[in-house]
Order: C-alpha cells, then structure tokens, then sequence
C-alpha cells in the first residue's frame, strides 16, 4: 500500500483529512487518486481542533503514540507511528 512508508520500526502514514464530517472515523476508505488514507473528523480545521482530533483518533486505533511530519496546515498530511510497517498494515486491513 502506497499510504504506509517504513521508517525503520516507525511507519509514515498518509492520509487525507475530511473535516467537519457526521462522525469521527478512520480509516474511512482510501483515496486511491492520492494514494491516501481517508479518516474523517468532526472538527474544523479551526485553531488546530483537527489536528489534535486526528492524533487522538490514530493514538486510539493504534495504541501507539503519532506525530504530524508533514502538512500541519493541509488536508494531506504525513503521520508518524510508533509502529512497523507490519503492524499498522495489519490493523488498517482490520479497520477496512
């Protein structure tokens, strides 16, 4: 999956962010045009509100703590797990 880079025993995840949604949900599908994860919050992206929803959700589903590497200020954004490939592959096909 295009959506998970390895980064050692950390794992890159991409995903596309849809704010302001009926309810909190990951993963919510997959954008293949991207190659993005979709997880949907229903907060706005006011203040960093989605933000931290987003890295409350992906502690969560994980168990694991993440970190937003890249676009901080965009709907595309690159998480960092503490996790393996494997292991957040394996709990993503569980989640779909």
């Amino acid at each position: 999956m295009e959506a998970i880079e390895e980064k050692g025993e950390r794992t890159i995840l991409r995903i596309k962010v849809r704010t302001g949604s009926k309810k909190n949900k990951f993963p919510s599908g997959y954008d293949e045009w991207r190659k993005r994860i979709c997880i949907d919050v229903t907060s706005l992206p006011t203040k960093g509100k989605a933000n931290k929803e987003i890295l409350s959700m992906l502690k969560k589903f994980f168990g694991k703590d993440a970190k937003i590497v890249y676009g901080e200020k965009s709907k595309e954004k690159d998480v960092l797990i503490e996790m393996n490939r494997d292991e957040v592959l394996k709990k993503i096909k569980n989640g779909l």
